[in-house]
């Protein structure tokens, strides 16, 4: 059998997220399946078209490591943040596809669900049934000491007044946030579910990405739940807030995409928000 390519990935939870969306097309270039190195492993796991999927270390001083990468056909490190994409005229999905030579159908990821964490939290996602994901602050895959509050310019600070709107005309739903604590303060009316310990149950990007499955709707700003509910497999529909960045560099044409007329912050009225669920 033939030997399988490595695939290096860089980047955040949401392009690794992104990437997703190249795997089938790169599986159908040789017929064999991926291995991937990134940042993120547990994001790939999942997938039919991936036999296997680890932490990336570049400690090529090491003898070591020579013989870990002779172990593969070839070594693909191809990123669109290093070429033509810099300059702001086309979308990322398309960059990174030419790179590789692929042409897509489809920009939305693609990616699976953890089964066995599925059924543990089935059982409390069915006593939901009507629910709503929602995310206002982003930026660190993994918790830091030293938070930038505005996430260059892509954090929404209306949270807890879209969420009060929300419960006005959606009673009956739960809303549940997605980020970390250091984020954000509880919202006043946000759904915050314990396990038997005493911790969060949904507490992680995995469980929002089964959440996505039996959500009826989300809102969310240009983070990890645009890409998590945007998955071609779950095929929801929702609100995105764009501050400094673009839907037509980032984003996906199925949602509804409102961009900030103020450059640099995502300054959008709820109310505005508020109307637009309705063209969902």
């Amino acid at each position: 059998m033939n030997k399988p390519n490595l695939y290096v990935v860089e980047g955040g939870v949401g392009k690794h997220l992104q990437f997703t969306s190249l795997i089938e097309g790169l599986y159908n270039k040789d017929k064999n399946k991926l291995i991937i190195n990134s940042s993120y492993p547990e994001l790939f796991n999942n997938h039919p078209l991936v036999a296997d999927s680890r932490d990336f270390k570049n400690e090529i001083i090491f003898d070591s490591y020579f013989n870990y990468y002779d172990k593969y056909n070839n070594i693909y490190f191809k990123d669109p943040y290093r070429g033509n994409f810099l300059k702001g005229k086309t979308h990322v999905i398309d960059e990174w596809a030419k790179l590789y030579d692929l042409k897509l159908q489809e920009k939305r990821p693609n990616f699976f669900t953890n089964i066995d964490r599925e059924r543990i939290l089935l059982p409390h996602i069915k006593k939901l049934k009507k629910i709503i994901l929602l995310q206002f602050t982003g930026g660190q895959g993994i918790i830091t000491d030293r938070y930038d509050k505005s996430n260059l310019g892509r954090n929404y600070k209306y949270g807890q007044e879209l969420i009060y709107l929300l419960r006005s005309k959606y009673p009956e739903h739960y809303l549940l946030v997605f980020g970390h604590d250091n984020e954000k303060p509880e919202y006043d009316g946000e759904t915050v579910f314990k396990d038997n310990g005493g911790s969060p149950l949904f507490k992680n990007r995995e469980d929002f990405i089964i959440l996505s499955k039996y959500c009826d709707f989300f809102i969310t700003i240009d983070s990890s739940l645009q890409h998590i509910c945007s998955n071609i497999n779950v095929n929801k529909r929702g609100i995105v807030l764009w501050g400094t960045t673009d839907p037509s560099r980032f984003g996906y044409e199925n949602n509804i995409n409102l961009k900030s007329s103020h450059p640099y912050c995502v300054e959008i009225n709820p109310h505005v928000i508020i109307k637009n669920i309705d063209k969902l």
